[in-house]
């Protein structure tokens, strides 16, 4: 009996494990800063915490499936290229300039899942290709240069919806829609079951490549989304920056919250959101507590080795219940 209340115990502690991390951390910045627990700063992490969202959902997916994409932080970056440059060349309206960058992504996400449904190359390498590629064509798209928002962007940013900017709403929808689709739709199941066991799969009817394909093509239009709304957050397009590293906070993200590096396991919400929300944590608290800019890049580094550990114990306590 003691051995299995134990068993127990550690059960209970690496499941909930994240959000007992998430208070503990937010315990320590609130002891150490007055400004942490303030509406405000509240109101500032969750609206920064958008874009990882959007792309994270999209990576949960890819997750799943058991597969993985290196190169939506670029394609966010080419998208929002393009999304800025339509509205300060060619004066399109903010709808529009949002379905340039989603379409971007789109068109993006169909190359990459072509080149990996289709022509059987290994998705590790052609998103890897894609992200140096992409970052690229970015710096083409503004010739290199640093390029200021719009008024109308600016303009749309300060809007408040119960005192909460747009972002965060959008954001969240995005998360719920593709949670409800995942959860309650034939292709989530089909998702699902690819990732559990893609042979299984088909046995039963699913066209897993139509379902990868799918995937991708969405993957990639979410992150077409996030690169501008990262524009957003930072007031400007930084083609050197916008982007830079989002495919492994998005990772990180999904796997703190659960899903497995190898497929058939995982959730948008809770799991996805709780990682993105554990890790602008950190990031929010570092920030208000004058933490030195080169810690930063040590801290991502713990993160992810601690998404890689969690993920690894998850597996271990399922192959010991077998």
């Amino acid at each position: 009996m003691e051995n299995k209340k134990q068993f127990n115990v550690k059960n209970f502690l690496i499941k909930y494990a994240l959000i007992i991390l998430i208070l503990l951390l937010w315990v320590v910045y609130g002891v150490n800063s007055p400004y942490f627990f303030t509406v405000k700063n509240f109101k500032s992490l969750i609206v920064n915490a958008a874009p990882l969202l959007i792309y994270a959902t999209g990576m949960t997916y890819i997750l799943i499936l058991g597969e993985i994409d290196l190169s939506i932080g670029s394609i966010g970056a080419v998208s929002a290229s393009l999304w800025i440059m339509s509205m300060t060349e060619k004066d399109m309206p903010l709808a529009a300039a949002f379905g340039i960058a989603i379409l971007t992504g789109l068109i993006c996400g169909t190359v990459n899942a072509f080149l990996i449904i289709k022509l059987k190359i290994n998705a590790f390498m052609v998103t890897l290709g894609m992200q140096f590629l992409l970052r690229g064509v970015c710096y083409l798209v503004v010739h290199g240069e640093q390029i200021l928002t719009p008024q109308k962007v600016r303009d749309f940013a300060k809007l408040r919806l119960f005192t909460l900017s747009p972002l965060f709403y959008i954001g969240l929808l995005v998360a719920i829609i593709m949670m409800l689709v995942y959860k309650f739709t034939s292709y989530g199941r089909k998702v699902q079951a690819t990732g559990c066991n893609k042979e299984a799969a088909k046995l039963v009817g699913v066209n897993v490549d139509r379902t990868k394909f799918i995937a991708f093509v969405l993957c990639g239009g979410l992150a077409g989304l996030a690169g501008a709304f990262q524009c957003i957050n930072v007031g400007m397009l930084l083609p050197n920056g916008l982007g830079d590293g989002s495919e492994f906070l998005a990772i990180t993200a999904c796997v703190l919250g659960g899903t497995s590096l190898l497929g058939g396991v995982g959730s948008i919400i809770p799991g996805t959101l709780l990682g993105v929300v554990f890790y602008y944590s950190i990031e929010n608290g570092l920030g208000l507590m004058g933490a030195n800019v080169y810690v930063y890049p040590i801290v991502r580094g713990i993160v992810i080795f601690l998404a890689m550990v969690t993920d690894s114990l998850k597996r271990s306590i399922g192959t010991s219940r077998k």
